[in-house]
Protein backbone atom coordinates (compact mmCIF):
# COMPACT_ATOMS: atom_id res chain seq x y z
CA UNK A 1 0.00 0.00 0.00
CA UNK A 2 1.26 3.48 -0.83
CA UNK A 3 -0.16 7.00 -0.93
CA UNK A 4 -1.42 6.71 -4.50
CA UNK A 5 -3.27 3.45 -3.81
CA UNK A 6 -4.68 4.95 -0.62
CA UNK A 7 -6.15 7.91 -2.48
CA UNK A 8 -7.57 5.65 -5.20
CA UNK A 9 -9.34 3.61 -2.53
CA UNK A 10 -10.65 6.74 -0.82
CA UNK A 11 -12.22 7.83 -4.11
CA UNK A 12 -13.84 4.40 -4.49
CA UNK A 13 -15.36 4.72 -1.04
CA UNK A 14 -16.69 8.26 -1.46
CA UNK A 15 -18.17 7.32 -4.83
CA UNK A 16 -20.51 4.87 -3.11
CA UNK A 17 -24.13 5.57 -2.24
CA UNK A 18 -24.42 7.06 1.27
CA UNK A 19 -20.69 7.76 1.15
CA UNK A 20 -18.84 9.12 4.18
CA UNK A 21 -17.46 12.67 4.06
CA UNK A 22 -14.06 12.89 2.41
CA UNK A 23 -12.83 14.86 5.44
CA UNK A 24 -12.60 11.59 7.37
CA UNK A 25 -9.54 10.74 5.32
CA UNK A 26 -8.02 14.23 5.19
CA UNK A 27 -4.91 13.13 7.10
CA UNK A 28 -3.88 11.03 4.13
CA UNK A 29 -1.86 7.85 3.99
CA UNK A 30 0.59 8.97 6.68
CA UNK A 31 -2.17 9.38 9.28
CA UNK A 32 -3.06 6.08 10.95
CA UNK A 33 -6.54 7.40 11.78
CA UNK A 34 -7.26 7.91 8.08
CA UNK A 35 -5.92 4.46 7.22
CA UNK A 36 -8.04 2.83 9.92
CA UNK A 37 -11.18 4.67 8.81
CA UNK A 38 -10.65 3.67 5.22
CA UNK A 39 -10.11 0.06 6.32
CA UNK A 40 -13.49 0.05 8.09
CA UNK A 41 -15.28 1.13 4.92
CA UNK A 42 -13.39 -1.26 2.67
CA UNK A 43 -14.41 -4.15 4.93
CA UNK A 44 -18.11 -3.44 4.44
CA UNK A 45 -20.03 -5.95 2.30
CA UNK A 46 -20.88 -3.23 -0.20
CA UNK A 47 -17.16 -2.72 -0.89
CA UNK A 48 -15.98 -6.32 -0.45
CA UNK A 49 -12.31 -5.38 -0.31
CA UNK A 50 -11.21 -7.40 2.70
CA UNK A 51 -7.62 -7.87 1.54
CA UNK A 52 -7.04 -4.12 1.27
CA UNK A 53 -8.88 -3.60 4.54
CA UNK A 54 -6.67 -6.08 6.36
CA UNK A 55 -3.52 -4.50 4.95
CA UNK A 56 -4.59 -1.07 6.20
CA UNK A 57 -5.71 -2.34 9.60
CA UNK A 58 -2.43 -4.20 10.10
CA UNK A 59 -0.53 -1.02 9.29
CA UNK A 60 -2.00 0.62 12.42
CA UNK A 61 -1.44 -2.23 14.90
CA UNK A 62 1.83 -0.87 16.28
CA UNK A 63 1.23 2.86 15.77
CA UNK A 64 1.30 5.25 18.72
CA UNK A 65 -1.90 6.84 20.00
CA UNK A 66 -2.75 9.47 22.60
CA UNK A 67 -3.80 7.58 25.72
CA UNK A 68 -4.95 10.88 27.28
CA UNK A 69 -7.75 11.19 24.71
CA UNK A 70 -10.65 8.74 24.86
CA UNK A 71 -11.42 9.23 21.15
CA UNK A 72 -7.90 8.22 20.17
CA UNK A 73 -7.87 5.18 22.44
CA UNK A 74 -11.26 4.11 21.16
CA UNK A 75 -10.36 4.52 17.50
CA UNK A 76 -7.24 2.38 17.96
CA UNK A 77 -9.13 -0.33 19.87
CA UNK A 78 -11.97 -0.35 17.35
CA UNK A 79 -9.52 -0.89 14.49
CA UNK A 80 -7.93 -3.80 16.35
CA UNK A 81 -11.34 -5.30 17.15
CA UNK A 82 -12.51 -5.12 13.55
CA UNK A 83 -9.24 -6.57 12.27
CA UNK A 84 -9.63 -9.48 14.67
CA UNK A 85 -13.19 -10.09 13.46
CA UNK A 86 -12.10 -10.24 9.82
CA UNK A 87 -9.21 -12.57 10.65
CA UNK A 88 -11.56 -14.80 12.63
CA UNK A 89 -13.93 -14.97 9.67
CA UNK A 90 -10.94 -16.21 7.66
CA UNK A 91 -10.17 -18.79 10.35
CA UNK A 92 -6.87 -17.07 11.13
CA UNK A 93 -7.56 -17.64 14.80
CA UNK A 94 -4.08 -17.20 16.27
CA UNK A 95 -3.65 -13.80 14.63
CA UNK A 96 -7.21 -12.84 15.50
CA UNK A 97 -6.52 -13.66 19.15
CA UNK A 98 -3.34 -11.58 19.12
CA UNK A 99 -5.20 -8.54 17.83
CA UNK A 100 -8.22 -8.78 20.12
CA UNK A 101 -5.78 -9.08 23.02
CA UNK A 102 -4.18 -5.82 21.89
CA UNK A 103 -7.62 -4.21 21.74
CA UNK A 104 -8.38 -5.33 25.29
CA UNK A 105 -5.02 -4.10 26.54
CA UNK A 106 -5.64 -0.74 24.86
CA UNK A 107 -9.01 -0.10 26.53
CA UNK A 108 -8.19 -1.63 29.91
CA UNK A 109 -5.26 0.77 30.36
CA UNK A 110 -7.76 3.63 30.84
CA UNK A 111 -10.93 4.38 32.78
CA UNK A 112 -12.77 6.02 29.89
CA UNK A 113 -16.41 5.19 29.11
CA UNK A 114 -16.34 4.81 25.35
CA UNK A 115 -18.99 5.72 22.79
CA UNK A 116 -19.07 2.48 20.78
CA UNK A 117 -16.54 0.10 22.34
CA UNK A 118 -17.82 -2.23 25.08
CA UNK A 119 -15.17 -3.81 27.26
CA UNK A 120 -17.30 -6.89 27.85
CA UNK A 121 -17.79 -7.38 24.12
CA UNK A 122 -14.02 -7.33 23.54
CA UNK A 123 -13.54 -10.00 26.20
CA UNK A 124 -16.35 -12.09 24.69
CA UNK A 125 -14.64 -11.87 21.30
CA UNK A 126 -11.44 -13.16 22.94
CA UNK A 127 -13.33 -16.03 24.61
CA UNK A 128 -15.02 -17.09 21.40
CA UNK A 129 -11.70 -17.19 19.56
CA UNK A 130 -10.15 -19.19 22.40
CA UNK A 131 -13.11 -21.57 22.18
CA UNK A 132 -12.38 -22.08 18.48
CA UNK A 133 -8.76 -22.80 19.36
CA UNK A 134 -9.76 -25.49 21.86
CA UNK A 135 -9.02 -23.30 24.90
CA UNK A 136 -12.60 -23.44 26.15
CA UNK A 137 -11.86 -24.20 29.82
CA UNK A 138 -9.48 -21.26 30.09
CA UNK A 139 -11.98 -18.99 28.37
CA UNK A 140 -14.77 -20.01 30.73
CA UNK A 141 -12.54 -19.47 33.75
CA UNK A 142 -11.80 -15.97 32.48
CA UNK A 143 -15.53 -15.31 32.03
CA UNK A 144 -16.13 -16.49 35.59
CA UNK A 145 -13.36 -14.19 36.83
CA UNK A 146 -14.85 -11.19 35.00
CA UNK A 147 -18.30 -11.94 36.44
CA UNK A 148 -16.92 -12.38 39.96
CA UNK A 149 -14.91 -9.16 39.77
CA UNK A 150 -17.72 -6.98 38.42
CA UNK A 151 -21.07 -8.54 39.38
CA UNK A 152 -21.36 -6.88 42.79
CA UNK A 153 -20.12 -3.40 41.94
CA UNK A 154 -22.85 -0.73 42.35
CA UNK A 155 -23.75 -0.22 38.70
CA UNK A 156 -26.74 -1.61 36.85
CA UNK A 157 -25.75 -1.90 33.19
CA UNK A 158 -22.56 -3.94 33.10
CA UNK A 159 -21.09 -5.25 29.84
CA UNK A 160 -18.62 -7.54 31.61
CA UNK A 161 -21.43 -9.39 33.35
CA UNK A 162 -23.74 -9.45 30.33
CA UNK A 163 -21.14 -10.89 27.96
CA UNK A 164 -19.70 -13.23 30.61
CA UNK A 165 -23.04 -14.91 31.24
CA UNK A 166 -23.90 -14.86 27.56
CA UNK A 167 -20.72 -16.80 26.80
CA UNK A 168 -21.56 -19.32 29.51
CA UNK A 169 -25.06 -19.66 28.02
CA UNK A 170 -23.50 -20.41 24.65
CA UNK A 171 -21.31 -23.14 26.14
CA UNK A 172 -24.27 -24.65 27.98
CA UNK A 173 -26.28 -24.70 24.77
CA UNK A 174 -23.47 -26.49 22.95
CA UNK A 175 -23.44 -29.05 25.77
CA UNK A 176 -27.21 -29.57 25.33
CA UNK A 177 -28.18 -28.08 28.69
CA UNK A 178 -31.29 -26.07 27.92
CA UNK A 179 -32.14 -25.07 31.50
CA UNK A 180 -28.59 -23.88 32.23
CA UNK A 181 -28.44 -21.91 28.98
CA UNK A 182 -31.72 -20.16 29.78
CA UNK A 183 -30.61 -19.44 33.35
CA UNK A 184 -27.37 -17.89 32.18
CA UNK A 185 -29.23 -15.74 29.66
CA UNK A 186 -31.59 -14.55 32.39
CA UNK A 187 -28.57 -13.53 34.46
CA UNK A 188 -26.99 -11.86 31.43
CA UNK A 189 -30.09 -9.78 30.77
CA UNK A 190 -30.20 -8.59 34.39
CA UNK A 191 -27.00 -6.70 33.59
CA UNK A 192 -28.49 -4.98 30.53
CA UNK A 193 -30.89 -2.10 30.05
CA UNK A 194 -34.16 -3.63 28.78
CA UNK A 195 -36.68 -1.09 27.43
CA UNK A 196 -40.32 -1.99 28.04
CA UNK A 197 -40.97 -2.77 24.37
CA UNK A 198 -38.56 -5.69 24.57
CA UNK A 199 -39.92 -7.38 27.68
CA UNK A 200 -42.86 -9.24 26.10
CA UNK A 201 -40.84 -10.61 23.11
CA UNK A 202 -38.13 -11.77 25.52
CA UNK A 203 -40.67 -13.51 27.74
CA UNK A 204 -42.08 -15.27 24.69
CA UNK A 205 -38.60 -16.37 23.56
CA UNK A 206 -37.76 -17.77 27.00
CA UNK A 207 -41.09 -19.60 27.27
CA UNK A 208 -40.39 -21.88 24.30
CA UNK A 209 -40.82 -25.52 25.29
CA UNK A 210 -39.16 -27.27 22.35
CA UNK A 211 -35.70 -28.82 22.71
CA UNK A 212 -33.80 -26.87 20.06
CA UNK A 213 -31.68 -24.68 22.35
CA UNK A 214 -29.79 -23.07 19.46
CA UNK A 215 -33.10 -21.89 18.06
CA UNK A 216 -34.20 -20.63 21.49
CA UNK A 217 -30.99 -18.65 22.03
CA UNK A 218 -31.30 -17.22 18.54
CA UNK A 219 -34.85 -16.08 19.34
CA UNK A 220 -33.64 -14.55 22.62
CA UNK A 221 -30.89 -12.69 20.77
CA UNK A 222 -33.40 -11.33 18.24
CA UNK A 223 -35.67 -10.18 21.09
CA UNK A 224 -32.79 -8.53 22.97
CA UNK A 225 -32.03 -4.83 22.43
CA UNK A 226 -29.01 -4.10 20.25
CA UNK A 227 -26.12 -3.61 22.70
CA UNK A 228 -24.86 -0.74 20.52
CA UNK A 229 -28.07 1.22 21.01
CA UNK A 230 -28.62 1.14 24.78
CA UNK A 231 -26.93 2.68 27.81
CA UNK A 232 -24.05 0.94 29.58
CA UNK A 233 -22.33 2.02 32.79
CA UNK A 234 -19.23 -0.02 32.02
Amino acid sequence: MNSDTFHQLVHKVIAQKNAPPEALFAGGFDDWHARARLAHFLAMPSMNMADESIELFRSVVDTDYDDEKSEDVEEKAFALQRLSEIECDRQEYETALEHINKAIETVEDTDFLYKYILRGELWAQRWNIMHKLGQTDEAEHEADDRIKAYEDIPIKHNSYVYYGYRFKAQLSAEAGSILAAKDYMHMALHAMEIPDDYKEPLEKAFSATHQNISWILNDIDHATPNPDQIHWDI
